[in-house]
C-alpha cells in the first residue's frame, strides 16, 4: 500500500538530488504528471504545498433565521424606549443575551455572535480598540475587585421643575465594583443633607470599606473649620468607613459615577416634570431598573442585584437614624489624592504642605491616621514625608 505523503516527500528529495523525472517516477511507480502537480506546489508553498488542501466552506456560519430575527426584534424593543420598562434599559449584546436567556431560547449564541449580527444588519458599528496612552504620572487608583470594597459618591443639578424656582438635586451613589446604585431627590445639598443620604444608601447597598468623594465644601467642609474634619468625615469614621478624595478638578478620577451620570440624564430629563413626586418616582424606576436588569460581564452576566444576593454585605438596620450633629472624631483613615503643584506643595484641609519640588506634577496619596494623629504622604506605596496633626486630638 502506498503512502502517498511519503511519496511527496520521496519524489521531492530525489528532484533535489538531481535524479531525472523518469527515474523519480519509475522509482515511486507514478505518473510525470503526479509529479509535476506536487513539484509546482513545492516550488510555490515550500514543504507547507506537499499537503491536501482542504476542500471545506470557509465561510463562518450564519445562525438560523429564526434566532437572528429575535435578536434585532430584542433589540429594538430595548432601545424603542416607549415603555418605562425599557426607558433605561442597556441595548448592548450582554442585554439581548439575558433576554434570550430569560426566555429559554436554545441553542443559545454568546455575546460576539450577536455582535456580529447587529454589525451585519448595521444596527452597530464595529469599535475600534484603541491602545492606551502611556500616563506621564502614575494615579494610585483605589481598588475595586468586590462589591462594597469601594462606593463612589457625586452630586448631579440643579435641576428645575417646569414652571418652578426651587432648585433641585440628584445625589449618586454607585459601586465601583457591581454597578448597584442607590439615588436621593434632594431640596438641598448642604451637609445634612449628605448624611441623610448616606444614611440611606447604607441600608440598600451596604456599608463600604472605602467611599469616594470630589472636593465639594458638603463633603469636606470649607474654610479653617475643614481641618477639624466634617461632619461627613466623621460619619464615615464612626462607621469604621475609610473616606478618599480625589484631586480638585479632575472629575475624571471618579470616572464610573460620571460616566452614570451622564449616561442616565439624557434618559431622565428628557421629560418635563412639574411635581417632585414624579421626578421621585422615576428615579425610583431608573435605580430599579439598573439594579435589577443591567447584566455585567464581570459579574458572570449577573445584574448587580442578583450578584450582590450571593455576598454578605453589612447593611444598616431600616430604622436606623443618623446623626447629624458632629460626632467625636473616631479611630479611622482619610485619604486625600493630590497632585504635587510646581513649587512642591499640596493643599488639603484648608492648609499647604511642602513634599519638595522633586516631586512636582506626581500624584500622592496623603493618609490621615486619625488615631496617632499623623499626615503621611505616599509616592507608590512608599512614604516620603510625615508630619504631626494636631487638630485631630481630643
Amino acid at each position: 500500500m502506498k503512502d502517498e505523503f511519503s511519496d511527496r516527500h520521496q519524489a521531492i528529495k530525489l528532484r533535489l538530488a538531481g535524479h531525472s523525472v523518469e527515474y523519480i517516477c519509475q522509482t515511486l511507480g507514478r505518473s510525470r504528471e503526479w509529479f509535476h502537480t506536487w513539484w509546482r506546489r513545492y516550488q510555490a508553498m515550500g514543504v507547507a504545498g506537499l499537503y491536501d488542501l482542504t476542500r471545506a466552506n470557509h465561510q463562518p456560519p450564519r445562525i438560523a433565521p429564526d434566532l437572528e430575527r429575535s435578536i434585532l426584534s430584542i433589540r429594538r424593543r430595548l432601545e424603542s424606549q416607549q415603555h418605562p420598562q425599557t426607558r433605561y434599559s442597556l441595548i448592548g449584546a450582554g442585554a439581548i443575551l439575558a433576554e434570550l436567556k430569560a426566555l429559554h431560547v436554545r441553542p443559545l449564541p454568546c455575546e460576539r455572535t450577536i455582535e456580529r449580527v447587529l454589525e451585519r444588519n448595521g444596527v452597530t458599528t464595529p469599535r475600534v480598540r484603541l491602545a492606551r496612552f502611556l500616563p506621564t504620572h502614575v494615579y494610585p487608583t483605589p481598588p475595586a475587585q468586590r462589591s462594597n470594597q469601594l462606593q463612589l459618591v457625586d452630586l448631579v443639578g440643579p435641576i428645575y421643575l417646569k414652571g418652578q424656582r426651587q432648585r433641585y438635586y440628584i445625589f449618586v451613589c454607585r459601586d465601583a465594583f457591581d454597578g448597584a446604585v442607590s439615588l436621593k431627590l434632594s431640596r438641598s445639598r448642604q451637609m445634612e443633607a449628605v448624611l441623610i443620604f448616606l444614611g440611606e444608601c447604607w441600608k440598600t447597598l451596604g456599608r463600604p470599606e472605602q467611599i469616594q468623594f470630589d472636593n465639594a465644601r458638603e463633603y469636606l467642609g470649607w474654610g479653617p473649620a475643614a481641618r477639624y474634619l466634617s461632619r461627613v468625615i466623621r460619619l464615615c469614621l464612626r462607621f469604621g468607613i475609610e473616606p478618599i478624595f480625589i484631586p480638585p478638578a479632575q472629575p475624571q478620577r471618579n470616572g464610573a459615577v460620571e460616566w452614570f451620570n451622564g449616561w442616565f440624564q439624557p434618559r431622565l430629563l428628557q421629560r418635563h416634570y412639574t411635581r417632585a413626586g414624579a421626578l421621585k418616582r422615576e428615579l425610583q424606576r431608573l435605580q430599579d431598573t439598573v439594579n435589577t436588569q443591567h447584566v455585567q460581564r464581570r459579574l458572570g452576566g449577573l445584574t448587580p442585584e442578583q450578584y450582590r444576593r450571593q455576598q454578605k454585605l453589612q447593611k444598616l438596620p431600616p430604622r436606623f437614624v443618623v446623626p447629624l450633629d458632629p460626632l467625636p472624631i473616631a479611630a479611622g483613615h482619610v485619604t486625600f489624592i493630590r497632585q504635587v503643584t510646581p513649587h512642591g506643595n499640596i493643599h488639603l484641609l484648608s492648609q499647604t504642605f511642602k513634599v519638595g519640588k522633586r516631586l512636582k506634577g506626581q500624584f500622592v496619596k496623603a493618609v490621615l491616621d486619625t488615631q496617632r494623629a499623623q499626615l503621611t504622604v505616599y509616592v507608590q506605596g512608599r512614604i516620603v514625608k510625615r508630619w504631626p496633626y494636631p487638630f485631630v486630638k481630643p
